[in-house]
């Protein structure tokens, strides 16, 4: 394979596996879940008393108030990604938006027993991109270069949960989610001299479903007044899993500049793989909080949570993923009877290694921070949020060769949400 070639060839492999590894497989925090919780900054483990406990800690809806129903549209979400002069000197920017509902929860009571139901989306990405790049490339000379890109990535997570409170000051509980998974990834690649003399063709397609089981274990106890501590571990586990990937590519040379001769192929690969034994693995996640309820009108909390390091393995190969600590502290401060104010701090570190000078084939590697805050109105029985949230980091990558580039990525989103107690 020609150099010229490899070049597209490397840059498809690239492109596939940042789809396929997920909407954002490098990081946790990826989308804020539930009412109180986005706008706490996800500091919400010790608290977890409505609907979006079943997500952070199902050991709290047991102190829930009667039936309890919530639901939130994270009304926008737009993530970008920019890799600085990665292709012919040129920025690469990488951008996702997304329109969704992510989240829905209803807790019933039955005797002594809280149950409940609920639905999110931790994660979900929509890219469908085409950039053109102009360039001086090797002995081709001046050329043009187009990308055509589109990328979905969803997860979806259901299922029942159930609390119980041993005493007055301890409860314990558990959620069995299903995990559905869904991602589907199309790149072309067209790269062409501007005298028409090469040409170069990379296509690649890759689809994957999985199903699985994401159990949630948690537990809440109040040690003293005002003080409620909390911890939850969870585990996805994939049990099926199937995948299709189909790739073409070529690279040609004309034999006369207005090609009466016809093309000369330099070189083409077509490869069609499909799979259905391939299983995903996923980290422990353990999660641990505190909340201080100062007053009637004040409440902070916090939260750390740990990711557990892991192979990830597919069909590709194998990558490392580091342990990661993420952080979040949250505050609620009511105004008056009616109206709540919201804000929270985050991390949401990346899984990857740290790039390396030397060093061929690494994964980007982005710790980001972020914010969020919202604003609730509250009734009788119904109350109404409105908030958003944002985060941001720099770090390096490597998309060809030992060359490392500068990164940086954002993401931002606005949601409304909604709960009504009856």
């Amino acid at each position: 394979m020609s150099r010229d070639h490899l070049h597209g060839a490397v840059l498809c492999v690239l492109f596939l596996f940042a789809a396929t590894c997920g909407a954002d497989e490098f990081h946790y925090n990826n989308i804020l879940i539930g009412d109180r919780a986005s706008g706490m900054g996800g500091a919400y483990t010790a608290i977890s008393d409505d609907p979006s406990g079943m997500y952070y800690n199902p050991a709290g809806i047991a102190y829930s108030i009667g039936k309890n129903l919530s639901a939130s549209v994270n009304a926008y979400n737009v993530s970008k990604r920019t890799y600085k002069g990665v292709i012919g000197g040129q920025d690469w920017t990488r951008t996702s938006s997304t329109l969704l509902p992510n989240f829905f929860g209803i807790i019933q009571p039955v005797g002594k027993v809280k149950l409940g139901f609920s639905y999110a989306v931790p994660d979900s990405n929509q890219e469908d991109q085409d950039q053109s790049f102009k360039y001086s490339f090797d002995n081709w000379g001046s050329t043009t270069h187009v990308i055509n890109f589109n990328n979905n990535n969803t997860t979806n997570l259901f299922g029942p949960s159930a609390a119980l409170q041993l005493s007055d000051t301890f409860s314990v509980g558990t959620t069995l989610y299903v995990h559905l998974r869904n991602t589907e990834a199309i790149f072309n690649s067209t790269k062409q001299s501007d005298d028409k003399k090469y040409h170069e063709w990379v296509n690649e397609y890759r689809e994957s479903d999985e199903f699985g089981i994401k159990p949630i274990i948690g537990v809440m106890w109040t040690p003293v007044d005002k003080l409620s501590l909390g911890a939850a571990v969870s585990k996805t586990v994939i049990l099926k899993s199937e995948v299709l990937q189909q790739s073409n590519s070529s690279t040609a040379l004309n034999q006369s500049f207005d090609n009466t001769n016809g093309p000369v192929v330099l070189d083409r690969n077509n490869e069609s793989l499909a799979t259905s034994a391939h299983k995903r693995t996923y980290p422990y996640q353990v999660t641990a909080g505190a909340a201080y309820f100062a007053n009637s009108s004040l409440l902070i909390s916090g939260d750390l949570s740990y990711f557990s390091a892991y192979d990830f393995r597919w069909i590709d190969g194998v990558a490392k993923r580091r342990a990661v600590i993420n952080g979040a502290i949250g505050t609620e401060y009511f105004l008056n009877k009616n109206w709540a104010l919201r804000g929270g701090l985050f991390t949401d570190f990346a899984n990857t290694p740290a790039v390396m000078e030397g060093v061929t084939d690494q994964l980007e590697h982005i710790d980001m921070f972020g914010g969020s805050m919202s604003l609730s109105h509250f009734t009788k029985n119904t109350s109404i949020s409105f908030g958003g949230n944002y985060k941001a980091g720099s770090g390096k990558s490597q998309i060809f060769g030992e060359n490392i580039q500068n990164a940086t990525a954002s993401n931002w989103s606005v949601f409304v949400s909604s709960s009504y107690s009856y």
